[in-house]
Order: C-alpha cells, then sequence, then structure tokens
C-alpha cells in the first residue's frame, strides 16, 4: 500500500495527532491500530502556514479541510484575531467542532448544505459579507476543489492576502514520483508535497 497523506491537527512533541476518515482499505487498516503497533510515517512535509502577527484572519474549512485550520486556528489566535468559517454536507459532516469551540476564536461561522447544523448553504455563501463586517486581513483555506475555485471567485476582487493549504494523493511524499501536482498560474506545476501544502491562492491555476 501506498503512504497517504493527512493533515496535522495538533503537535505535542513528541505526540502529534492525524485526522482522517475511514474511506478505503488504508484509513480501514488505520482505524484498527492501536497503542501496541507501531507505522512507518514521513514527515513533517512541504511548508506550513506564514507566520502572521496582529492581523484579522478568517479561516475557510469544507470538510476534512478542517484539520489543518485548526491547527492553524490554534497556532494563529494568540497573536491574532481569528475567525473561521466552517462548513460540510450534512450536520454528522462537521468534525472536530467541539475541539474547535474551545479555541479562543473570535466568531465561528457554521453552514450545511442540508440545513442540519448552523446556516442552510454553502460554506462560501456569506464569505463576502464576513470579511467586511471584521475588516479581515487574511483568509487561510483548505478544502474541497469545488469550495477552493467558488472562494478564488469571491476573493481575487478584494484586497485581502490569502493562502490555500492543498490537497492532493502523494506518491512518494518527497518530490520524485510527481503524482502530486498542482498547475500554476505560470502554467507550470508545482508539487504539493515539497512547494506546498501551503500556496498563495493566486499562485495557483485555477478553472476560469
Amino acid at each position: 500500500l501506498l503512504k497517504r497523506p493527512f493533515g496535522i491537527v495538533k503537535a505535542e512533541p513528541p505526540f502529534i495527532w492525524i485526522y482522517y476518515e475511514v474511506v478505503g482499505r488504508g484509513t480501514e487498516l488505520i482505524s484498527k491500530l492501536d497503542s501496541h503497533h507501531s507505522i512507518d510515517a514521513i514527515g513533517p512535509l512541504g511548508n506550513s502556514f506564514s507566520p502572521l502577527a496582529n492581523k484579522n484572519i478568517l479561516l475557510v474549512a469544507g470538510g476534512r479541510g478542517i484539520a489543518p485550520l485548526y491547527y492553524a486556528g490554534k497556532a494563529y489566535s494568540a497573536a491574532n484575531r481569528v475567525f473561521l468559517i466552517y462548513g460540510a454536507k450534512s450536520q454528522p459532516d462537521l468534525n472536530l467542532v467541539e475541539e474547535i469551540q474551545g479555541l479562543p476564536l473570535e466568531k465561528i461561522f457554521l453552514y450545511t448544505d442540508d440545513g442540519s447544523a448552523g446556516k442552510k448553504g454553502p460554506v462560501t455563501t456569506d464569505t463576502r459579507e464576513i470579511i467586511a463586517a471584521n475588516h479581515i486581513q487574511v483568509t487561510v483555506s483548505c478544502g474541497p476543489d469545488a469550495m477552493l475555485h467558488s472562494l478564488f471567485h469571491i476573493l481575487r476582487d478584494l484586497k485581502t492576502e490569502n493562502y490555500v493549504s492543498m490537497e492532493a494523493l502523494m506518491g512518494c511524499g518527497f518530490g520524485i514520483c510527481y503524482g502530486c501536482v498542482v498547475k500554476t498560474a505560470g502554467g507550470d506545476y508545482k508539487k504539493v508535497c515539497v512547494d506546498g501544502p501551503v500556496f498563495k491562492m493566486e499562485e495557483i491555476a485555477w478553472e476560469k
């Protein structure tokens, strides 16, 4: 089996916490591990979120994209005002909510496609209004490509500094196999495992 890439939710050396959902054979095997098992892991891979201070930051998470943004929210809230938009298909898909509510965030905005929790609608429904009302200077996002595509078209006319943590399957994890490349606005390709996973949003070639 190839290794799987996972977002780090929390790091307190010598321990790290990862976030995953059982969707296939690999994650099913992981779900059956206990404290008597050992695993072979490579990491951490690539870059991380840019250091920021004295900023109004908006985190935008869709589905499993909450994993790295939980980590970012905890780190950024020490020296910034941090807001979170978090959306998923339905209430059971809004994971880590209790943990998020324990963070010192300014405000949390929840959305579900079916209206079973928070406000009904896509996670990007009120992004423009939230940015304006809270004087957001920086956005950091992670989630499905469709969400990021919509978010890009909302943000490109605003004056915010925008970062995105990209999700991609990785064959090797250290830049040899080119299995995790993303196309850039300049026409070339960058590897999520070593050049990312965090990019400036305008670096990526989003579908027009």
